[in-house]
């Protein structure tokens, strides 16, 4: 009667798992009933969903859940509640939920979701079944975003920067990902060919238009390092990620110590999360490039 989905991405699966439990034409969701749409849409009445990233979980909506479902089934199938991210719940909301998996209404099945399973009571977690998902493939992931009609190269340099193709989808044709791209390849251009510029031309783009994005900075560091990483595949006849950028990988491809700039930008990114100064952090990264590492 109730389950508690785990992973950084449980969007889809929670939506399979609600309708198949409604839909009538098999075991498993058909997707394309009609009950199966109004799920996916929203749109079907003894659904209850809440999500405790958009506001804390209280008790006073596991009570209204409990009152509702308590009525008659509007459709005369299963009712469902669905409550996304559950450790972001009140202690005396986790106490409400507790007492209704222990004592369940027939009919009523809950889907909870986390991405921490270790903020989820013990005696919650064991009143579910527990299904842990695994993260989509990068490569599942480029050839969904290819069938999207991604080009071929963003399709490649997407799955690698995000975790879903729902974050791919969302930043592909975002301002932010096409500066951050140009801005890339231009540090790697002039790492190599005009170190002495690499500071200023870092301030005077990425840093000047996105001074304390962190998000944004991380994005930039990542395809930096996929940059870097396509030099030691091209020189080895491997698969590359920046594929219409071939001719320019391979002006640069021979580095003797490009594993250690990989090393020193990978620490960047990890260093962004200390809370230190971004502006300084990106300066000492540029000024220890400029010096060979």
């Amino acid at each position: 009667h109730a389950y508690l989905l785990v992973g950084d991405q449980t969007e889809r699966a929670t939506l399979f798992l609600a309708q198949s439990m409604i839909c009538q034409q098999d075991d498993l969701a058909c997707e394309e009933c009609e009950d199966c749409r109004r799920i996916a849409d929203g749109n079907f009445p003894d659904l209850i969903t809440y999500d405790g990233l958009e506001k804390s979980i209280k008790k006073e909506d596991i009570e209204y859940i409990q009152n509702e479902f308590n009525k008659s089934s509007l459709e005369g199938k299963g009712k469902i509640y669905i409550l996304k991210n559950v450790e972001k719940s009140s202690d005396s909301a986790m106490n409400s939920l507790l007492k209704f998996l222990e004592e369940p209404l027939d009919g009523v099945y809950a889907i909870l979701t986390t991405k921490n399973i270790t903020k989820v009571l013990p005696t919650i977690q064991s009143r579910c079944q527990v299904i842990h998902l695994l993260p989509e493939s990068k490569e599942s992931i480029r050839m969904n975003l290819a069938s999207e009609g991604i080009t071929d190269e963003d399709a490649r340099i997407l799955s690698q920067l995000f975790g879903s193709e729902k974050e791919c989808l969302a930043n592909q044709d975002s301002e932010v990902y096409r500066d951050v791209k140009v801005y890339a390849l231009n540090f790697i251009e002039d790492l190599y060919t005009n170190p002495s510029n690499l500071l200023i031309n870092l301030e005077i783009s990425l840093m000047k238009k996105y001074k304390g994005e962190k998000e944004t900075i991380r994005m930039f560091l990542n395809m930096v390092v996929l940059g870097l990483r396509d030099l030691f595949h091209v020189k080895h006849s491997m698969s590359i990620t920046f594929v219409n950028h071939i001719d320019f990988l391979k002006r640069f491809q021979d580095d003797p110590h490009l594993l250690e700039k990989i090393e020193l930008l990978l620490d960047t990114i990890y260093t962004i999360d200390t809370n230190a100064n971004l502006a300084l952090l990106l300066e000492s990264m540029v000024y220890k490039l400029m010096k060979g590492v």
